[in-house]
């Protein structure tokens, strides 16, 4: 098969000149909105789980894989038009079902500043996971992607987000996924097979053991499953979140009652009886490192020498110790308050229990900006409400965080009195914990938090960019746990002025996605890109993973995922914790996604998100002055003057 470079699609191209023309209109408009005419921030309601939801009997799971497995085959046989429609009415009940999802997941782990904002955010990949696969299927599993290249050296590179009318949403981003070295950027092989006349396999039954702290981890694992690996799907739902099963089994009711996914409750008993059950053929899951070693190797703590006992496929996502990496430049007070408060956005989602939050800020120790740019973080954080931390073990870790650095400064603005009143038993608010200043010794790298908890680590030696660039990648890549992401930080001024630098520094960081100028969840929650570890890992010494999901493009033999936004954006964007807008925008935005074949309809939808996005654009918090940094443990910050409609 022949490839060839070619430029930027046309209609991308052209709804990106649209949005770039959109932006100074929003960026004035933001700042004509009156005090009182913002979103008022919504009262906090701390965690209240509800009830577990019965375990699975055994007969009922052997009847759940046996229905699941008499589909197998026939799923094979389903062409991708079919599927096509399948999806389509699968991404319909999602939107329809979005606020009753958002509102149990605000049930489960607590609301604040946004409301139901958060949690609306964490179905809109879902949605247009759905709606981009959907279109792949119509395209018989090759979709075109934006714009092919070829880096120095060959290496392939597939621009495949935004794309269309997305573009207006994000002008300026550039995701690319990047192909290994020496591979071709071929896609759907599975389709390709299949289009060639290659008979249908047998089919597979896929155990898919859902992640307990987002939606669409499972959702997106139980598509890519479905849609890249052919195979039907039994659900196992995390405890922690199995009250979001009888939602995903009715919005993916058209694939449940076909036979082509299932879903099933319980603990760990109940898990293994899937993992070792003689109709499984492939396990996914997204969790922790010593699950994997359990299920692959039957201990956590086992030897991993020579093939596993197990004798399946198995595939899995597990974690980072995210490097969020601030390269020196000629930044603004402007830069400065709007890339703070993005590092803030990559702690304070879903409360800090995500695989890709910020765990360590790396900077120049001698950079004139650096003290000035941990006061802006500093006044970000403590801008924003106090969260109760309610994934389980996540009190512990904060716990030994606070013992391992007794100086680590207490941030956050204290949830009101009322809100406390009744809370159930350890769901507290606890502030957000700053440990500043760190020598590369002194961190703790090697141990995800998964809790509300930032480190700082000043790397010595030159503070000019090229030689922090090559420092921060080295120290990002040997010391910080994990392959799964990483940020950067950086000014366009420098990009431009050290490009070969530059180049190395994006080449050479080993991590399933690199995002630049934004938090890793954009990288997350774009579903054109790939979400996985880096290349490399294997079942003795597994790490963050050894498989990729979302990919919705559906490229063989990807490499790794660049994320580029641009330096500035108007109004708070969608994954800024400063937007307390998105309970009322994302219902419009899910719809706007969706109908971009009718471009009237959609542009409609946009207005509606715009007016929405800029009413619940909180401005950005100015930075304090040094006298006003947050004290020690003991006593939670005084919080800075929150901003217009930020007052709970």
């Amino acid at each position: 098969m022949q490839y060839h470079t070619k430029g930027m699609d046309r209609a991308t191209a052209l709804w990106d000149v649209v949005g770039v023309g959109l932006q100074p209109i929003l960026r004035t408009l933001n700042a004509m909105i009156p005090r009182v005419a913002r979103t008022r921030a919504r009262p906090a309601r701390l965690p209240r789980p509800p009830p577990p939801q019965p375990e699975t009997s055994p007969a009922e799971l052997e009847a759940i894989v046996s229905r699941v497995d008499a589909s197998k085959a026939q799923w094979t046989r389903v062409p991708a038009r079919e599927r096509a429609r399948l999806l389509k009415d699968c991404t319909q009940n999602f939107i329809r079902m979005a606020r009753e999802f958002a509102e149990a997941g605000a049930v489960a782990k607590g609301a604040y500043e946004g409301g139901l904002g958060d949690e609306m955010a964490a179905l809109l990949p879902v949605v247009t996971g759905l709606y981009e696969l959907e279109r792949a299927m119509a395209c018989n599993g090759q979709p075109r992607p934006v714009q092919l290249r070829r880096r120095e050296g060959g290496q392939w590179v597939a621009r495949v987000w935004p794309e269309n009318m997305v573009s207006i949403f994000f002008p300026r981003f550039q995701g690319e996924v990047w192909i290994q070295p020496g591979r071709e950027p071929s896609q759907g092989e599975l389709y390709r097979r299949k289009a060639e006349g290659a008979p249908p396999h047998a089919g597979r039954v896929s155990l898919v053991l859902g992640a307990g702290n987002q939606v669409s981890v499972v959702a997106l694992d139980i598509l890519h499953k479905l849609i890249v690996c052919d195979e039907v799907v039994v659900v196992k739902m995390n405890p922690v979140n199995d009250y979001l099963g009888p939602l995903l089994r009715r919005a993916f009711g058209p694939l449940v009652e076909a036979g082509f996914v299932e879903f099933a409750y319980g603990g760990a008993g109940v898990g293994k009886a899937l993992c070792s059950h003689p109709l499984i053929a492939s396990i996914h899951l997204t969790g922790s490192a010593d699950t994997y070693n359990a299920i692959v190797w039957g201990g956590r703590d086992v030897p991993r020498v020579g093939e596993p006992p197990l004798k399946k496929e198995v595939t899995a996502e597990l974690g980072n110790v995210t490097p969020y990496i601030i390269v020196p430049g000629p930044w603004s007070d402007d830069d400065i308050a709007f890339q703070a408060n993005n590092v803030a956005a990559g702690l304070v989602q879903n409360n800090g229990h995500n695989c890709l939050g910020a765990e360590i800020v790396i900077t120049p120790r001698d950079w004139p900006l650096r003290e000035k740019f941990m006061e802006a973080l500093r006044t970000a954080l403590s801008t924003l409400s106090q969260r109760a931390p309610w994934y389980p073990g996540s009190d512990a870790k904060f716990a030994a965080f606070r013992s391992k650095f007794p100086a680590a400064e207490e941030l956050g603005r204290p949830v009101p009195p009322e809100a406390l009143e009744g809370a159930p038993g350890p769901f507290k608010p606890q502030p957000w914990l700053l440990a500043a200043g760190l020598s590369p010794e002194e961190a703790s790298t090697q141990v995800e938090n998964w809790c509300g908890v930032l480190q700082e680590v000043a790397l010595p030696g030159p503070a000019d960019p090229a030689s922090f660039l090559g420092a921060a990648a080295e120290y990002a890549n040997e010391s910080c746990w994990g392959s799964l992401a990483c940020a950067v930080f950086i000014h366009p001024e420098t990009r431009a002025a050290h490009p070969a630098a530059w180049d190395t520094a994006l080449a050479s960081l080993r991590y399933g996605s690199v995002c630049v100028n934004t938090p890793c969840v954009t990288g997350y929650a774009a579903t054109p890109l790939v979400w996985g570890a880096y290349p490399g890992n294997t079942p003795q010494d597994i790490g963050s993973g050894d498989s990729y999901v979302h990919n919705t493009l559906l490229f063989d033999h990807p490499e790794k995922s660049i994320c580029i936004a641009p330096w500035a954006y108007a109004p708070q964007p969608l994954w800024s914790a400063f937007q307390i807008g998105l309970e009322d925008a994302i219902p419009p935005a899910m719809r706007y996604i969706t109908t971009q074949h009718k471009p009237v309809i959609a542009l409609m939808h946009l207005i509606h998100v715009a007016v929405l996005a800029l009413l619940g654009s909180v401005p950005p918090p100015k930075a304090r002055r040094r006298g006003g940094k947050a004290k020690a443990k003991g006593k939670a910050a005084a919080p800075a003057a929150a901003p217009a409609g930020a007052r709970e």
